[in-house]
């Protein structure tokens, strides 16, 4: 909703009263209430000029008004007590004086891989809070680019969670006024998740257009895009590498989800005892939950991207751009 629409519908609010605006309040998400709050504490008297000006199709009812002089702050303070339960009226009227309703609006117009880029850091029940009030549109395209486990974390959150807390507002409210003064080191985050989104052609096809220019921005980009599976294609003494600085029991935990050619990648530069035990050991394992495994190559891939990143480990270049 534009400015010029949040301030008719506030105006629209004020004229209609406290009961119809407490109605109204309860179909409406916590954005669009905070917006509106905001809006309609800044509105003092409404001559009635402006009243049939906003109104349109009400004209008949805003003739009867002279204009009115309206106490907005008590005003939207028993709308809201009426619309919602206490504790959830008061967390909305505590933050309706902080700056977040305008902070999560610009927020909002970001594109939603630098919006995910932003929040992946961020504990679950915070990302949730911030879900819940951006548009529809914006919280689906952001919940679509975050990693797989992330946003199963943060739609479990908003399944289960009512009103956010004083506690988790005030969370929000730093972590918006810390994007203010951050500067984006996040920008290759960003643009290695846009990487991912692309076909695979398209993205090498860019990767390779950058080095040209900036070999060392195609290299980190590539590296933040490894995965788990990527291992396959290291070199030999490179898979060594790997091995000696992830943890065994991770990366039990992790091949446990993959398909073979990962395993084999990685006993094929084992001693032929260390290879056979560690295929042992997988077949004793027995089955892993879901996360649990999904949690360990996670943690593997982030171990490979570092290594990478700092040049302790390379891929052919004829394959990193494939």
């Amino acid at each position: 909703m534009s400015q010029a629409g949040v301030e008719k519908s506030a105006a629209l609010l004020l004229a209609l009263g406290e009961e119809a605006t407490a109605a109204v309040f309860r179909y409406l998400s916590p954005l669009d209430v905070a917006r509106l709050g905001s809006a309609m504490r800044e509105m003092e008297v409404l001559p009635r000029e402006r009243v049939r000006a906003i109104l349109r199709d009400y004209v008949a009812e805003a003739a009867e008004q002279t204009g009115f002089a309206a106490d907005t702050g008590r005003f939207l303070d028993e709308a809201i007590k009426r619309a919602l339960s206490p504790e959830r009226a008061h967390a909305l009227l505590s933050q309706l004086g902080a700056t977040a309703p305008r902070m999560l609006d610009k927020l909002a117009w970001r594109p939603p891989a630098e919006i995910a880029g932003l929040l992946e850091s961020q504990p679950p029940q915070l990302i949730a809070v911030v879900i819940s009030q951006l548009p529809r549109d914006v919280a689906a395209s952001v919940l679509e680019v975050l990693p797989a486990r992330t946003r199963a974390d943060t739609l479990r959150d908003l399944a289960h969670s009512e009103a956010p807390s004083a506690d988790m507002l005030r969370d929000l409210d730093d972590w918006l006024a810390s994007l203010d003064s951050a500067t984006p080191p996040q920008g290759e985050a960003v643009a290695a998740r846009l990487l991912g989104q692309m076909s695979e052609g398209s993205a090498a096809a860019a990767l390779q257009q950058i080095d040209q220019n900036d070999a060392a921005l195609a290299s980190r980009l590539r590296a933040r895009a490894l995965g788990f599976e990527d291992l396959a294609r290291l070199p030999a003494a490179d898979r060594r590498t790997f091995l000696r600085h992830v943890g065994a029991r991770t990366l039990l935990h992790a091949l446990k989800g993959s398909d073979g050619a990962v395993l084999d990648a990685l006993a094929a530069v084992m001693s032929p005892s260390a290879a056979r035990r560690m295929r042992d050991d997988l077949d004793t394992l027995g089955a892993l939950p879901v996360t649990e495994i999904q949690a360990a190559q996670d943690e593997a891939a982030g171990t490979l991207r570092r290594l990478a990143a700092e040049g302790a480990i390379g891929f052919p270049e004829e394959e990193v751009a494939a």
